[in-house]
């Protein structure tokens, strides 16, 4: 499979030739012509999956492709009918937006072009040629299904007489293994709600997986194609808490289930169920369902209760970092930050729900619901199934009244392995080495929301599985995350306990390993770097922009420079930047104006110019060419050469020019260089993060 680069007047040529846009205006093909992505595909290459995401419709541009259907039992493949140039599939899914319901496969090479599941709504409901002509193939294909089926019976169903019901299906729970895996039939398992509320529902309809049955701590997750790494891969992480255990199953059966569990995107398009967690699936922490209690909160109505759910519910949906809850002069606004991008939420919420929203966000997090004139900060712990999610909550009055913002935190995403963190070889070598060595001062840096907290979690967390004999002991403001095994303390400004004075008590408590959530005094600074250099292994953030800037911002809290030098063991600087979505991503060389901005900034050669990645938009990602974000970091390994520098009084400049040519600091462009390289980064999100 590889995308092709068509003239758009060329397909906009072969476009007026076919059935579907041949009484259409020209002018109106020329428009939608740049929006169709031409993809070339080998013979017996699957271009749709049984079972897919809807992805839209497709046109055969070159070549013949083959529309199959798939037995849910065997496996077995038949032809249903066989696709020319100019004709298209796909069109029952584009229409009814569900999933595709046969497989479609190249049989020689072909080009197809692809019409995105958008385009095709947009013209069905503008364009009444291009709507009366897809409606003519859906009716001939479903008139040529229906004489091939009495083709097939015909006699049976001619012949006169007692009407003979098949014989039932076997109900054995599993066929013969295949390749280490079984084919089970869903209706074999007790599924119930709270089970399907254990993994997302958006990884269950984009995955096509369903939770069967939990045995102890082995869950039994069935899978229409249940030799998908990468869907295998996101189940895991999702249910990192127990072992998964994978079968196969039909794709009627789970189709059926789809259905029997509301779980269709066509009811959330038809408005029925805009957010695919139930809001009644989440539990709060036992802690909050107390303070709940505590203050009465009878004065909050069950309607804001539910609404207050469903807005939780809907970041966690989006995968949101963080959610916004503030009053408008025409409502309740709520936003999420999704992929670095506050969106708003699409639902509105009426102006009489905001001091009741605010107010049952204060009493799950323990504030004073009674205070509204100064900002306050809470915490709320929550589960989704066997998810654990923990909010950080931050009150603060404004002009039309109260606003909150909450901080989204999940134990999978904050304890997820180093090398989802540290993509470049050398970067994740100099990690690892700093986290094993015995002492030292290993420092995370950036601005807010770059990360720093899940790198520092995801260091814990690789300390802990490597040496598990580490005693660990943490003081953060607020615990962001509740972690067994590990010693955590929550400074504690109203009785004077602060990060110096943790401190000071934690060196006693015979600690291995010493996080502390942020330098931001001077006594903290010295403290935690005398400790790095008298046996501890230290980590900890603080803001700077680069390497050599956290060594100025250490001086800026007085730690003198010999200090500095002794102690640190490793810097890391980290931005957060837009990750390109791996089913659509294209490369092409760069425009002469962009590629004279990455030359410019040491990100590409402008004499010898490579193909870069950029967006490109499908049905996984929204159409938006990014899925998640990642970060591009810049590194400094503390050498002998690099301390000398330092204890000798070179300027931060100079170290940082020396360092970078020794080896010794990954920069910025050098790491975003390597995340294009491997089609993770576009060259404009280089560009942001770099500058």
């Amino acid at each position: 499979m590889g995308r092709v680069v068509l003239d758009s007047a060329t397909v906009a040529e072969f476009l007026s030739a076919t059935a579907l846009f041949r009484n259409c205006e020209r002018g109106v093909v020329d428009k939608i012509a740049p929006h169709l992505v031409a993809t070339e595909y080998s013979p017996g290459e699957i271009i749709f999956r049984a079972g897919s995401p809807d992805q839209g419709l497709g046109i055969v541009f070159a070549g013949r492709v083959a529309v199959r259907q798939i037995n849910a039992a065997t496996g077995a493949a038949l032809t249903m009918e066989e696709v020319r140039v100019g004709d298209s599939f796909g069109e029952v899914g584009a229409v009814m937006a569900t999933v595709q319901a046969n497989e479609i496969v190249a049989e020689d090479n072909s080009t197809i072009l692809l019409v995105g599941k958008e385009v095709v709504a947009q013209l069905i409901s503008k364009i009444a040629p291009f709507a009366q002509a897809l409606a003519k193939r859906m009716a001939s294909k479903l008139v040529l299904a229906s004489v091939s089926a009495l083709r097939a019976g015909g006699s049976a169903m001619a012949a006169p007489g007692p009407s003979v019901a098949p014989a039932p299906p076997p109900m054995a729970t599993a066929a013969t293994p295949v390749d280490g895996i079984k084919f089970v039939r869903v209706s074999s398992y007790p599924i119930n709600d709270k089970l399907i509320a254990m993994l997302a529902q958006k990884t269950i309809q984009q995955q096509r997986v369903l939770p069967l049955e939990l045995r102890g701590k082995t869950m039994v997750v069935g899978m229409v194609d249940p030799f998908n790494a990468a869907a295998q891969a996101e189940v895991r992480r999702t249910l990192s808490t127990v072992d998964v255990e994978i079968v196969a199953i039909g794709l009627d059966d789970f189709n059926e289930a789809f259905v029997r569990f509301r779980l269709d995107p066509a009811a959330a398009v038809r408005g029925k169920a805009a957010d695919q967690i139930a809001p009644d699936s989440l539990v709060f922490d036992a802690a909050d369902q107390e303070r709940d209690a505590a203050k009465a909160v009878g004065v909050i109505g069950d309607e804001v209760v539910q609404m207050a759910n469903r807005v939780i519910a809907a970041a966690i949906e989006r995968n949101a970092s963080d959610i916004h809850v503030e009053a408008d002069t025409t409502g309740v606004r709520v936003r999420f930050r999704t992929q670095g991008q506050l969106i708003d939420w699409d639902q509105f919420v009426a102006p009489s729900y905001a001091k009741g929203l605010i107010a049952r966000y204060k009493v799950l997090s323990g504030l004073d619901i009674t205070e509204r004139r100064l900002p306050q900060d809470g915490r709320i712990g929550l589960r989704i199934g066997r998810r654990e999610i923990d909010l950080r909550v931050s009150t603060m009055p404004a002009s039309r009244g109260e606003k909150v913002v909450m901080r989204l935190f999940e134990a999978a995403t904050l304890m997820r392995p180093l090398e989802t963190v540290f993509m470049e070889p050398r970067s994740l070598a100099a990690l690892r080495a700093t986290i094993n060595k015995p002492y030292g001062a290993m420092i995370i840096a950036g601005p807010t929301g770059s990360g720093k907290s899940s790198t520092l979690y995801a260091s814990l967390g690789e300390r802990k599985r490597t040496r598990p004999d580490t005693n660990i002991v943490t003081v953060e403001d607020p615990i962001e995350y509740r972690l067994s095994g590990i010693t955590q303390v929550q400074v504690n400004h109203s009785v004077n306990l602060g990060f110096s004075k943790v401190l000071h008590a934690m060196l006693r408590q015979d600690p291995d390993v010493i996080m502390v959530g942020e330098v931001r005094d001077e006594d903290t600074a010295q403290i935690a770097l005398e400790a790095a250099m008298t046996g501890h292994l230290l980590f900890t953030s603080l803001h700077a922009n680069n390497a050599v800037g956290v060594i100025q911002r250490l001086q800026n809290l007085n730690c003198s420079r010999a200090l500095i030098a002794q102690s640190l063991g490793l810097v890391v600087v980290q931005r957060l930047a837009r990750k390109l979505c791996a089913k659509c991503s294209a490369t092409e060389i760069p425009p002469p104006i962009l590629l004279d901005s990455l030359h410019a900034r040491g990100l590409a050669d402008r004499a010898a110019p490579v193909p870069l990645p950029r967006a490109v938009g499908c049905a996984e990602c929204n159409q938006t060419g990014y899925s998640g974000r990642i970060a591009v970091l810049e590194i400094l390994q503390m050498t002998d050469q690099v301390r000398a520098q330092i204890m000798a009084d070179v300027p931060l400049a100079e170290i940082d020019k020396l360092a970078a040519e020794a080896g010794s600091l990954i920069p910025f462009k050098r790491y975003a260089s390597y995340l294009m390289s491997r089609n993770l980064l576009t060259p404009t999100e280089a560009l942001l993060t770099v500058a």
